[in-house]
């Protein structure tokens, strides 16, 4: 078995590699044993200098490239890796400026620790588990949210620790796998639903029609209007406990829950929420007060209202969530989150480096989208 040898025009002889070259090819051109190359390559204090050259030449004139990861990931029981799931697609964790924060965390941690950095996306379909299982990170991180179902339950039965970002799963409970193992499980995340009802209090007050712009609530989701929506039966934990804070927030004002209208959108993207918002703000019953589940989202809300003629805050209050730089630039209320130190967080949690997640602090910044300019 041999490499094929390339003359260059300046006589140089290239070998370029075989992947069908193994190791006990590189061992029978060099005249040693097959532990003698594996040590050349994984352990070469244990061969001589002169042993170690006669194994490099026989792997370059045969194309051979060393041992493959995979071999190295079994001996080892680790591939220095960690991967972080993402539910909304791959490129929502470049697009999304939140997004990027959370990651960039995670990303830090990983340098620190000379760790590789994988993003996983998933569908929300049966190929997710078997993602899961193919995986070859140490550990995982869940990022935009996980509910119950198959790919949960392929990650808790991996054995490998995860750390979620957010309201985890209601259900989450000690489960044996199959294999006797179960992952160790963080939860990194705020009080969804104390912060929502906060949001909420600001931007409904004096408020005659209240309403709700609301993450998706279930796989596939299509963009929807419904009122007061039975929040039992929601999948995502993420926008069940902001939806309790919205509903709490309405209760003590006496509002009725059952006649609040939620848009719920497919994803969370400024410009894809715009019909779904437009639908909302064109109801007979036309809200004055609007809550959105992120910052995208209530740029969306008033994106469409000055389309419709509306005035911020006059006519209609708006308030965001994650208190990004647009929220900032566009003088919108939004709740405040450090998404960056909550990537670094999950990561030092799934690397175990800590063993317990720091209380995430939250805080309301108020700004002119709830209440008249200055």
């Amino acid at each position: 078995m041999s490499a094929t040898r390339l003359q260059s025009r300046s006589g140089t002889v290239v070998t370029v590699a075989q992947p069908n070259v193994t190791m006990a090819d590189v061992a029978r051109d060099a005249g040693v044993s097959v532990m003698t190359v594996s040590y050349a390559y994984n352990h070469p204090q244990r061969v001589s200098e002169k042993t170690r050259a006669r194994v490099t030449a026989a792997a370059l004139r045969l194309g051979y490239l060393g041992p493959h990861p995979s071999a190295r990931w079994l001996r080892q029981g680790r591939s220095n890796s960690v991967a972080v799931v993402v539910g909304e697609g791959l490129t929502y964790a470049f697009d999304d400026p939140e997004s990027s924060r959370f990651l960039a965390g995670v990303a830090e941690v990983c340098v620190e620790y000379q760790q590789s950095l994988t993003l996983l996306p998933v569908n929300g379909d049966q190929t997710d588990a078997a993602r899961i299982r193919e995986s070859a990170a140490d550990a995982f991180i869940l990022w935009t949210g996980v509910s119950d179902g198959p790919l949960l339950e392929a990650i808790l039965a991996s054995g490998r620790p995860v750390a979620i970002q957010g309201a985890p799963p209601e259900s989450l409970r000690p489960t044996p796998a199959a294999n006797g193992m179960r992952s160790t499980v963080h939860v990194v995340t705020i009080d969804d639903s104390a912060a929502a009802a906060a949001a909420a209090e600001v931007t409904f007050a004096g408020a005659h029609s209240p309403a709700i712009v609301s993450f998706a609530l279930e796989d596939e989701q299509q963009p929807v209007i419904v009122h007061g929506p039975e929040l039992d039966s929601i999948k995502f934990p993420g926008a069940r406990s902001r939806l309790l804070g919205f509903r709490e927030a309405c209760e003590r004002r006496d509002i009725a829950w059952d006649f609040v209208p939620v848009a719920i959108v497919g994803r969370n993207h400024r410009q894809d929420a715009a019909p779904i918002v437009e639908e909302l703000l064109r109801l007979p019953r036309r809200p004055d007060a609007v809550v959105a589940m992120s910052d995208q989202l209530a740029l969306a809300t008033i994106d469409m209202a000055t389309a419709l003629g509306l005035a911020v805050p006059g006519d209609l209050r708006v308030s965001g969530w994650d208190d990004s730089a647009e929220a900032l630039q566009h003088g919108l209320t939004s709740v405040h989150q450090a998404l960056h130190d909550q990537g670094t967080q999950c990561a030092l949690l799934a690397l175990g480096q800590i063993e317990e997640a720091d209380e995430q602090p939250w805080s309301l910044s108020v700004r002119q989208s709830t209440r008249p300019a200055p």
